[in-house]
């Protein structure tokens, strides 16, 4: 096993960044990836000093491990990930705001009006006859919260 270790070259780190590398890529989470990066940094350090023990090569490579994991934790939690707030399945809200016309009467708090292409269900507190311009204030679902405009 020791023999292993001692004729490892440049290529065994290029091999097991890229091992690790592919692990990222089947199990994602971003922790293979940096003990990959390790590797990597390892292979050109032996392939620029190709005098470099095992041990030697080994060490650099946990520190390299553990400090990109340690600076990788320390920026996720100065920069936590945005939510993507683009209103994917929440296609009402892009309505907020504006004024459209009653298609169908606005009678026991339900109504109807066209926006765009479709036909949407609104609900208001007061009752309004069909062709009343009513401002879209909230959106619940598929149903758009109106009042008179």
């Amino acid at each position: 096993m020791a023999e292993f270790f001692s004729d490892m070259t440049f290529w065994h780190w290029f091999i097991l960044g890229g091992l690790f590398m592919i692990a990222e890529v089947m199990i994602p989470g971003a922790f293979f990836l940096w003990p990959g990066i390790a590797a990597l940094v390892v292979g050109l350090i032996h392939l620029a000093a190709p005098e470099l023990t095992w041990a030697i090569a080994v060490t650099i490579w946990s520190v390299l491990s553990l400090v990109t994991i340690a600076g990788w934790l320390a920026y996720r939690r100065k920069n936590p990930g945005v939510r993507a707030d683009n209103g994917l399945n929440e296609r009402g809200s892009q309505y907020i705001g504006r004024v459209y016309v009653l298609t169908k009467p606005l009678e026991n708090g339900k109504g109807e009006i066209k926006a765009g292409d479709t036909v949407w269900l609104v609900s208001g507190t007061e009752a309004l006859p069909a062709g009343t311009n009513v401002k879209v204030t909230g959106a619940d679902g598929s149903l758009l919260k109106v009042e008179k405009a």
